[in-house]
């Protein structure tokens, strides 16, 4: 991969996702290769998507750094990848301000 891609991922509040145990500032790596929908570690690139996943009343976000491979869904803005390293934790403001960057 060239161009780094930073993108953002949603956790229940005890940082699992699909009873996968996350840590911040740790990095992931699966042999599989992704699929959007099925195999991966799911993010998505438009901040404001991860709310369509994770309700904001019972979940985390964090930023992340796509590694990997990724394969991409055609509904939104979601990836998948086989390597992720996990960013600082970002509340719903900062989730808008990301989504504002990234359209702009």
């Amino acid at each position: 991969m060239g161009k780094k891609i930073i993108a953002y991922k949603g956790f229940n509040k005890d940082m699992t996702c699909r009873d996968f145990q996350y840590e911040e500032r740790k990095t992931y790596t699966m042999e599989e290769k992704p699929k959007a929908c099925d195999k991966g570690f799911h993010v998505c690139e438009y901040p404001l998507d991860c709310l369509g996943y994770y309700n904001p009343a019972e979940s985390i976000y964090h930023q992340v750094e796509i590694l990997g491979d990724i394969d991409k869904d055609n509904e939104d803005s979601k990836i998948s990848t086989n390597k992720i390293k996990i960013g600082a934790k970002i509340d719903i403001a900062g989730l808008v301000k990301a989504s504002i960057d990234y359209t702009s």
